[in-house]
């Protein structure tokens, strides 16, 4: 049973903003094309982006509203 994110969440609109400590291609994700703003970042909270992947082993939590 996959993990619920952290720090990822969906947006007002219902868009998808990724972390990229949560992000397959941030410091923790295994994508050998790391991304040159989060491939580095490990720790939540210290960036992300709305085009990112989430790890496969997490999913969003429940939109609130």
């Amino acid at each position: 049973m996959p993990k619920v994110a952290k720090y990822s969440e969906r947006d007002s609109r219902g868009h998808v903003f990724v972390d990229c400590s949560e992000c397959t291609r941030g410091g923790n994700g295994g994508d050998k094309d790391k991304c040159s703003a989060g491939g580095n970042t490990k720790r939540g909270k210290r960036g992300g982006c709305f085009i990112g992947t989430l790890l496969p082993d997490l999913k969003l939590p429940e939109q609130r509203g």
